[in-house]
């Protein structure tokens, strides 16, 4: 590598450069500056003297105005070594300064004074570096040629991969300057913006303006190719994928979008400012994955939520039209409670919720009654416009059902409108259908989550940020958190602790977590909490000597079921809460804690008189209808009254949060802003932390000065659909990641349970948590026949059971075979397995165990609707809950009975080889755990196969067949393939 220098000599017959300052219309003032960049200098005489308006004249390069008047000067640049002894440098001239003769000696000492004051201004100061320039810097016109021009190279750019020659462009593609010089013939095919040239010019040099337009325009070109049916995925083209190599590359990110590095904040966690730009890259290139992850994700999302569109089928066309519709989707007869469909509705009006929501009243045509419908408040629907046959005609609008009209002919939704939207028009004046669609993608939540990364990003080490301490703990080397070592971990004396506890009782692990909680300087906590350790009752007790302390906390989690829990734990306590979200998702239970029912009821006298005085202002209009003026004046009055409610309204809004201790809410319903308006919280406490994906996280954390994180990696991880997106680290939760940051020294374990059976718990323990978890004196040896009025059975006494479906010869028992869901939706089910569940149960109840103590769980959906069909039709079995095992995380229940469904020659076991799944499946139960299987499939899995071996030590094994013993279904005692 070679380094040449340049220098501009300032010359009054000059034109203005791009680089020069001001960019005013007057050009006699110019500035000297260098460009110092390492390449081939073969390399560069090729690429400028190919390029216009780059021309090689001898030993210079020659840049030609981009005008129509050609007698304007040049500005030509002489190779050189020294700029300083002006043997290199560029001089803005006429033809006559460039054919100019030898210097006086009188001229060349000027010359050497005039090069000894010029301004060495480096690369930065050339406009290479950076953001891009964007409209307010550039002007509209500037941004409509460089597009133009961009465009044209895209196009040429994608040109050249169909037609197989791409191989050429990708050697002469990189990143830099030889980017900005490919760019060149484009741009100049271009005609200026006329006044604009010198920001033109400007505009064509900078290389991060010219790569953000380039990327924007290539990714429109190829859209547009996958369109026309050109290319099957243009994100997988090799145009698309070089460009994404240039722009990871490291030369690349030197250049482009350098995010400006916050100052350091000694005190905070001592950092100085080198610590602050490792941190804040660290934090650049952890948010730009994420976000990347987070697109992948959601474009399966699309695709997934397409496709349940597309199979929602519409009415015949010998319906009658003009009543209301109303039928299951039949993805799966097994599956019916997943989506619902009512058409033929219409939109008769509107209003604003509390926090802005869009209220959109639906009722039937023609007065009709809703059909019966398994839609409810909360539900994720879809709103479209419907043809008269019911077929959806526009866009989907996303919403929740927030209430069924009490007159069973209307329907509420709470609509995600935005400001100018078409769509939203649409739907007025003409027959609309509602879909429930499972999975529906949730454009809120994924613009929420994407926000969040911008805004870690951005602030995440400013000092406005208050949870900068946080930021910088996750993404801080282990020097940087040493102070969080055990020494100096806890601020709270024993003393202290116990009077804070009171009555009650907690173990040391318990103790020790509540203490690291209560210290105000240590930024991170994470909490782990095994099955049956007491997390939810810890949490509880925490927050409230938070808020003892003067603290106000921010409790959130991924779910509404998870955030409507702590609620009511905190509930008992007597704490002033507030649960902030969609009433029509709030459990009933809770529904009282929520703000819109606090504020309501804070305004009930003020809603009372509003009322009488909007019917006293409606009487006198009616009266004073021929009057146009008095008319216009009432009518005035009765919009002043509207106005007044809503700011009275707002204002009680603002006060009850801003009172209020704690204010509950989920990951993604934090970004409210009711919620984010407020003040700071001094403690952020995220519950179920590992089943959330780590951009919602950060929506709570970055609102609070410290953060708890509480949760259970080892249980069920986030949702993901796109293989891709998880692959790639979006399952991997926040929880999951900093528990293992800085040897552990984040984290802390709750090592005592208090629900299973040691028998239960201690597989558990061995398999998941290194032999770590104990189970308390009060439950270790439990059973179910401990429990009052129920009898002494072989069944009762029995803490872990194998119901196989396998002879004892090698056969399958009749009817036991898996069958996979005939709709397509790939679940699977098992009618043999369900009857021999059924009989267990029963045998469980005739025992004298309570329905509402027995919980029935399979990983399928489709076995768990044909449980709950098969125990719907026995009376006895009213009570009993069926769920799948990922519904049922976060419960409990005496007896638990799990189906696993599976049963086929090639040992194929799908998901049931999750390890979190069947952790969360087994540390249900607190007495009694049955499994209904068939042991020669489950054994080809080597996890599965220690749990049913660890069955066989600690518990029963027994065959079963459908229908068998005297309709028990428990026959003799089986011979188990080997497992090893």
């Amino acid at each position: 590598m070679e380094t040449s220098n340049f220098v501009l000599k300032p010359s009054p017959s000059c034109v203005s450069l791009p680089w020069q300052k001001g960019l005013l219309p007057n050009h006699s003032k110019l500035f000297s500056f260098s460009i110092s960049f390492q390449s081939h200098l073969p390399f560069f005489n090729s690429k400028l003297q190919s390029f216009p308006p780059f021309h090689q004249q001898g030993n210079q390069f020659i840049v030609w105005n981009s005008t129509s008047d050609t007698t304007k000067p040049k500005v030509v640049i002489k190779k050189g070594r020294n700029p300083r002894k002006s043997s290199s440098r560029i001089t803005g001239s006429n033809s006559s300064t460039i054919s100019s003769g030898a210097k006086t000696t009188s001229d060349a000492a000027k010359v050497e004074r005039e090069e000894e004051q010029e301004q060495r201004v480096n690369v930065r100061g050339l406009h290479q570096n950076g953001d891009p320039l964007g409209r307010r810097d550039l002007g509209k016109s500037v941004v409509k040629w460089l597009s133009q021009g961009m465009r044209a190279m895209a196009t040429d750019f994608a040109s050249a991969e169909a037609q197989g020659e791409f191989s050429e462009m990708r050697q002469r593609m990189g990143p830099g300057l030889t980017f900005v010089i490919q760019a060149q013939p484009y741009l100049n095919a271009v005609p200026m913006p006329p006044g604009l040239e010198a920001i033109c010019l400007k505009a064509c040099t900078h290389y991060p303006t010219l790569f953000d337009h380039f990327q924007r325009e290539l990714g429109d070109v190829l859209q547009g190719l996958q369109r026309k049916g050109s290319v099957q995925n243009w994100r997988e083209t090799e145009s698309w994928t070089l460009l994404k190599e240039l722009a990871r590359s490291v030369q690349h990110r030197a250049i482009a979008r350098k995010a400006s590095q916050a100052k350091p904040q000694l005190g905070v966690l001592g950092m100085d400012l080198e610590n602050a730009k490792a941190i804040q890259g660290r934090i650049d290139d952890h948010t730009q994955r994420m976000s990347e992850l987070l697109r992948i994700e959601r474009d399966v999302e699309l695709e997934f939520t397409q496709e349940e569109l597309d199979a929602v089928p519409t009415p015949d066309e010998s319906s009658n039209s003009s009543k209301p519709i109303e039928f299951l989707v039949r993805h799966s007869q097994s599956q019916q409670e997943l989506c619902d469909t009512i058409c033929n509705l219409y939109a008769v009006n509107t209003s604003t919720g509390l926090g802005g929501m869009h209220l959109v009243l639906f009722r039937v045509e023609g007065n009709h009654k809703l059909p019966p419908t398994t839609l409810s408040p909360g539900d994720m629907v879809c709103v479209r416009t419907c043809d008269s046959r019911g077929a959806g005609a526009t866009a989907c609008m996303q919403g929740f059902v927030n209430n069924l009209g009490e007159d069973g002919c209307s329907i509420s939704i709470a609509l995600e409108f935005r400001h100018g939207d078409p769509t939203f028009s649409k739907l007025f004046g003409k027959s609309v259908r509602i879909d429930r669609i499972h999975g529906l993608a949730d454009t809120l939540t994924y613009e929420r989550n994407c926000e969040a990364l911008m805004l870690l990003q951005k602030n995440g080490l400013r000092k406005k940020n208050p949870s900068i301490a946080v930021v910088a703990t996750l993404f801080g080397d282990k020097e940087d958190v040493e102070w969080l070592e055990e020494k100096i971990l806890v601020d709270w004396a024993e003393a202290e602790l116990d009077e804070s506890l009171g009555s009650e009782t907690f173990d040391d692990s318990q103790r020790r977590a509540i203490a690291l909680g209560l210290n105000k300087k240590r930024p991170l906590l994470i909490i782990q909490g095994p099955p049956g350790t007491g997390k939810s009752g810890l949490l509880k007790e925490l927050i409230s000597l938070a808020v003892q302390q003067g603290e106000r906390v921010l409790v959130t989690a991924p779910t509404n079921a998870a955030v409507d829990n702590m609620v009511e734990k905190l509930s008992s306590v007597g704490l002033d809460i507030v649960r902030v979200g969609n009433p029509a998702r709030i459990s009933p239970v809770v529904a009282s804690k929520s703000l819109g029912e606090i504020v309501n009821s804070k305004l009930e006298n003020f809603r009372a008189e509003f009322e009488r005085k909007k019917s006293d202002l409606r009487k006198d209009l009616r009266h004073c209808l021929k009057d146009d003026s008095l008319a216009a004046g009432i009518r005035q009055l009765l919009k002043q009254l509207g106005k007044a409610f809503k700011k009275k309204e707002k204002e009680t809004v603002k006060e009850v949060l801003s009172s209020t201790h704690v204010v509950l809410a989920t990951n993604t319903g934090a970004a409210d802003p009711l919620i984010r308006r407020l003040d700071t919280f001094d403690l952020v406490v995220v519950d179920e932390a590992a089943q959330a994906i780590e951009p919602s996280c950060w929506i709570p954390i970055l609102q609070g000065k410290r953060c708890i994180l509480a949760g259970d990696q080892y249980q069920l991880a986030p949702v993901i659909l796109s293989r891709k997106a998880l692959e790639g680290g979006l399952g991997v939760s926040l929880l999951e990641r900093a528990v293992t940051l800085h040897n552990g020294v984040l984290a802390t374990k709750l090592t005592t349970q208090y629900r299973m059976n040691d028998a239960i718990a201690s597989w558990a323990s061995k398999e998941m948590y290194g032999g770590s978890l104990k189970s308390a004196a009060t439950v270790a040896s439990h059973l179910l026949v401990d429990t009052p009025f129920v009898k002494l059975t072989w069944v009762t006494q029995c803490p872990l059971l194998l119901l196989d479906t396998r002879m004892p010869y090698g056969s399958l028992s009749m009817g036991c075979e898996e069958h996979l869901d005939p709709a397509g939706t790939g679940s699977f089910y098992n009618e043999g397995e369900a009857d021999i569940v059924v009989q267990h149960v029963l045998s469980l109840i005739y025992a004298g165990v309570g329905a509402k103590a027995i919980a029935v769980q399979s990983p399928y959906v489709a076995q768990v609707q044909l449980l709950r069909e098969r125990l719907d039709e026995l009376p006895e079995t009213d009570g009993i809950e069926v769920a799948t095992i990922d519904s049922f995380q976060g419960r409990e229940a005496d007896a638990v009975i799990i189906s696993m469904v599976r049963s086929n020659t090639l040992g194929a076991v799908g998901f049931l080889g999750d390890s979190r799944r069947m952790n969360v499946a087994i540390t249900r139960a607190r007495k009694h755990v049955a499994v209904v299987c068939d042991s020669s499939t489950i054994c080809h899995n080597t996890y599965l196969a220690r749990l049913l071996r660890h069955i066989r030590y600690f518990g029963r094994v027994k065959h079963a067949e459908p229908g068998g013993f005297g309709g028990s279904g428990l026959g003799m005692d089986p011979m188990l393939p080997s497992i090893s």
